[in-house]
C-alpha cells in the first residue's frame, strides 16, 4: 500500500462555501447502491482516538485516478478530500469543515492503493456525520461520500482499532476469513483485555417484502465466552464461522466491536450452495427442494440457468447480473448477517439499486421510478438498534407489494434482468 508519507500536504481551512448546501436528508444517495454512478469508490473507517476528537482513514485505488506530468516531470495523481461535519443527517449546517491534499507520484510504490487520513475535531455528541467531497484534481471532477461516527459510548464500535499481521495500516473491514490473524486495541491504552462474546447462529433469509413477519428476539446469551490479552502484539486467528463481539467489560452495556467470520471467499460466492441460496428469492419452493437435495448442485445449478436464459449467452449474462447483485449486497448491507439475506439485500437483489435513496439518522426511503410518480415503487427502511453493528435495517412490510414482487420475479424466470 502506498503510505501518505509519500507527498501529504495537509491543511485544515475554513472552506469559503460549502459543496452541498441543503440537508444531506434531502439529497439523492442513489450512487452509494449503484458504483457505477462515482468516478471513484473510496473506503473510509472512522477511529474516535480521543473522547472530543476522531481520525478518518480513507484509501482510493489508484487505477481510478488520473496522472498527468508536473512540473517535476513525473506523472501525478492529486486527490483533495473536503469534509464537512453535521451533527444529524438532518442538521441544516455543518460544525466544522477542512480540507486534506493527498499526491502520489507513478514510480512511488508497486501498491495501487493511496492511503491518508486526518483528524477532526468531533466534540462529545454522540452520534454526527461527515460529508467527503473527494475530487480528482487532475479530472477536475468530484464524487460525495457520507460517514457516520458513533461516539455514544465510551466501547463503540469506533473507539476499536484492528491491524493485519503483516500490515501497518489499519484494517478498513469488520469480516476476516479463516486465513487472516490480526490484532485489535482499544484507544484507552490502559486496557490489556477484551472479554469476547462468540456467538454462531444460523438466520434464515429474508422473507418478501409482503409477507407478514414475527421476528423473534435475539439471544444474547453467547455459545462461549473468553479473553482475549492486548498487553502485548497478540494476534487472533478464528477459524469457527460466526461473529465474535469484544467488549472492555461484560456489565450491562451490549456495546462493543463485532468481527464476522463469514465464509473464506467473502464478500464473494463461490462455492454451488453459496450460489444455490440466493436463488430462493427467484425460484419456487419445489425447485429450491430439489437444489438442496441433489448431490450435484453444480449440475442443477446450470440447468437453471439454462432454461431461464434459453441460450449459454444470455444463461451467461443473467448469471452475471444476479451474483453481481448478491455480491454487492453483502458489501452494502451485511451486518450480524451476510448482506443477501437482509431485507435490503432481498430488494437490492430483485428490484436491482434504487433510482432514488433518501437516508436519515435512522432510516432509509428507496424509490423505484420517478419521485412522486404513481408508477413508482417505494420501500422504507427502519434501523434496527443492535449492539453488534449499526447497519442492520428492517423493511416496513406492506400486503401491496404483492404484485409489484411476483411482477418482478416473473421478468427473471423470463430470462430479463429486471430494472437492468
Amino acid at each position: 500500500m502506498k503510505k501518505i508519507s509519500l507527498i501529504f500536504l495537509m491543511s485544515v481551512l475554513l472552506m469559503a462555501g460549502c459543496f452541498l448546501s441543503n440537508k444531506i436528508s434531502n439529497q439523492n444517495l442513489a450512487y452509494v447502491y449503484k458504483s457505477s454512478l462515482s468516478l471513484m469508490h473510496p473506503e473510509f473507517m472512522i477511529y474516535n482516538f480521543s473522547e472530543d476528537s476522531s481520525r478518518l482513514f480513507f484509501k482510493v485505488n489508484t487505477d481510478e485516478l488520473l496522472y498527468t506530468k508536473q512540473d517535476d516531470q513525473r506523472f501525478t495523481a492529486i486527490v483533495k478530500v473536503q469534509y464537512m461535519l453535521f451533527n444529524s443527517i438532518d442538521a441544516q449546517a455543518f460544525t466544522d469543515s477542512g480540507s486534506v491534499t493527498v499526491k502520489d507520484s507513478r514510480g512511488d510504490s508497486l501498491s495501487n492503493i493511496l492511503m491518508g487520513h486526518f483528524d477532526v475535531k468531533t466534540g462529545m455528541i454522540p452520534y454526527s456525520v461527515l460529508q467527503l467531497k473527494l475530487t480528482d484534481v487532475n479530472r477536475k471532477q468530484y464524487d460525495v461520500f457520507f460517514v457516520k461516527i458513533d461516539k455514544s459510548t465510551r466501547q463503540s464500535r469506533q473507539t476499536f482499532l484492528v491491524h493485519l499481521k503483516g500490515s501497518k495500516q489499519p484494517y478498513f473491514h469488520n469480516y476476516v476469513s479463516s486465513k487472516d490473524s490480526f490484532k485489535i486495541k482499544n484507544r484507552d491504552a490502559s486496557i490489556t483485555k477484551f472479554f469476547v462474546k462468540y456467538y454462531n447462529r444460523t438466520f434464515k433469509i429474508a422473507p418478501p417484502p409482503f409477507a407478514v413477519e414475527n421476528p423473534q428476539g435475539f439471544d444474547y446469551h453467547p455459545d462461549s465466552l473468553f479473553t482475549v490479552d492486548i498487553s502485548e502484539d497478540t494476534y487472533l486467528n478464528f477459524t469457527k464461522p460466526g461473529f465474535y463481539h469484544f467488549q472492555i467489560d461484560t456489565g450491562t452495556n451490549r456495546e462493543g466491536f463485532t468481527m464476522y467470520r463469514f465464509t473464506d471467499d467473502f464478500p464473494r460466492v463461490a462455492l454451488p450452495q453459496e450460489l444455490i441460496d440466493p436463488l430462493r428469492y427467484i425460484n419456487t419452493r419445489k425447485e429450491f427442494e430439489e437444489f438442496s437435495s441433489n448431490s450435484n448442485k453444480k449440475i442443477v445449478l446450470d440447468k437453471f440457468w439454462m432454461g431461464m436464459g434459453g441460450n449459454q449467452e444470455r444463461s451467461r449474462e443473467l448469471i452475471r447480473k444476479f451474483y453481481n447483485r448478491v455480491i454487492n449486497a453483502n458489501i452494502y448491507f451485511s451486518s450480524h448477517i451476510e448482506g443477501w439475506k437482509t431485507d435490503r439485500g432481498l430488494i437490492y437483489i430483485v428490484f436491482g439499486a434504487p433510482n432514488i435513496v433518501y437516508k436519515g439518522d435512522n432510516n432509509e426511503s428507496w424509490t423505484y421510478g420517478e419521485s412522486g410518480s404513481l408508477l413508482s415503487i417505494n420501500f422504507n427502511f427502519e434501523r434496527v438498534n443492535n449492539p453488534f453493528t449499526d447497519n442492520d435495517y428492517t423493511l416496513e412490510r406492506a400486503p401491496l407489494y404483492e404484485t409489484q414482487w411476483y411482477r418482478a420475479v416473473d421478468v427473471w424466470r423470463q430470462g430479463r434482468v429486471y430494472s437492468d
